[in-house]
């Protein structure tokens, strides 16, 4: 499970090793997968297939519970929870590295945020 604040701008990236399905349970979130974008609230379900850009945003914050396929892959998750807020972009892409999660260059890589 993922708890939360605030996620304003988050990067849009790709997972090469696994899928997951995100159940929301607390908070309302905008999702980019692919090219869709749409919204979600408690009781949503998200699935990103292995290896699709995607991203979120959340301006409440929330609970999230993920299931990664293969399993093994929600370490990346308990790592990237246990670095410090203040955590170095090299730190972040060291993680990041391990479970073959790629961000994506050029302007498509830069912080995605929710039009309005």
């Amino acid at each position: 499970m993922f708890h939360h604040a605030s996620i304003t701008e988050n990067p849009p990236h790709a997972h090469q090793d696994f899928a997951r399905v995100l159940y929301i349970l607390d908070g309302q979130y905008e999702f980019r997968v692919g090219e869709a974008t749409f919204c979600g609230g408690p009781g949503s379900l998200v699935r990103v297939p292995k290896g699709s850009q995607h991203t979120f945003t959340t301006a409440t914050g929330g609970r999230v519970l993920f299931v990664c396929t293969p399993s093994g892959n929600e370490e990346m998750f308990l790592e990237i929870g246990a670095l410090s807020p203040q955590a170095s972009p090299d730190e972040m892409a060291q993680v990041s590295a391990r479970f073959h999660t790629v961000g994506l260059a050029g302007p498509e890589g830069a912080p995605w945020r929710p039009q309005r």
